[in-house]
């Protein structure tokens, strides 16, 4: 009895996590949400406590959000938290109008156009088996990681595979 308890509340939790598809806002240009998410990551963010109204609309974005941690820097929020067993970070301004958004998934979720074109671009490198969905503005994105050694490089594609950037760590 205990096994099957567990084993449905592992599966309410994950319908949980992939039934949440929050509309990201269109105040702003693909092109200005570009803009203020590399403003973010350029600037020194600190931890804050959220206003109401930001709490709120994460809240009705992302409804079973829990260990909820806030950060600021350049006038945009981002919210990371937890929803069933995948990882989010949530990107939006002052007046909670939701930017962007990623989440953890695995490999095995990743649209084979894009595992296609992520071992044509580095073939003699391996795929990590984790990898990041990106929603931003009206793109959907995918960011992967390989390896090779102590070599290690994030790339990021379209959902249509094309290659959109990479960095090496």
């Amino acid at each position: 009895m205990k096994i099957i308890f567990i084993a449905g509340a592992l599966l309410v939790m994950n319908l949980t996590a992939t039934a949440q598809n929050p509309t990201v806002s269109t105040k702003y240009s693909d092109e200005k949400i570009e803009s203020l998410i590399q403003s973010y990551h350029a600037a020194d963010a600190h931890d804050i406590f959220p206003s109401e109204t930001l709490s709120q609309k994460l809240k009705k974005d992302f409804p079973a959000a829990r260990d909820i941690e806030w950060e600021t820097a350049a006038g945009i929020y981002e919210a990371e938290f937890e929803i069933g067993w995948k990882d989010y970070k949530a990107y939006c301004d002052a007046d909670g109008n939701l930017l962007m958004y990623t989440f953890d998934v695995r490999l095995s979720e990743v649209p084979d156009v894009i595992k296609n074109a992520a071992q044509t671009k580095h073939p003699d490198f391996r795929l990590n088996r984790d990898a990041r969905k990106i929603i931003k503005g009206k793109k959907v994105l995918y960011e992967v990681t390989f390896e090779k050694g102590e070599v290690e490089i994030e790339a990021t594609f379209n959902s249509n595979g094309s290659f959109v950037k990479e960095h090496y760590d």
